[in-house]
């Protein structure tokens, strides 16, 4: 293998790591978002419901790198709260 295809393999595998990473870095901080909404007083059993399911949907799009059903999950569940999403 000449010196530019060894170059060329490790380019598109620090491309590919910091792709994961980025995806990562996004969906955890959807996540933080979730925790001022826990945080809320005075919830009811059906919104505590939402943001609990919300949290189990994120984390698994974090483990599968997933971003963008990471947020959807996240958007989802505060919406189904009734909290402001801003």
């Amino acid at each position: 293998m000449s010196f530019n295809g060894f170059r060329s393999i490790i380019v598109l595998n620090n491309i590919s790591f910091a792709a994961e990473t980025v995806a990562k870095a996004n969906c955890e901080s959807d996540l933080m978002q979730l925790e001022p909404a826990f945080s809320t007083p005075k919830l009811n059993v059906l919104q505590l419901a939402s943001l609990e399911e919300a949290k189990a949907k994120a984390i698994t799009a974090l483990r599968q790198g997933n971003d963008k059903n990471c947020n959807a999950a996240v958007f989802e569940g505060i919406t189904k709260a009734g909290l402001n999403t801003k």
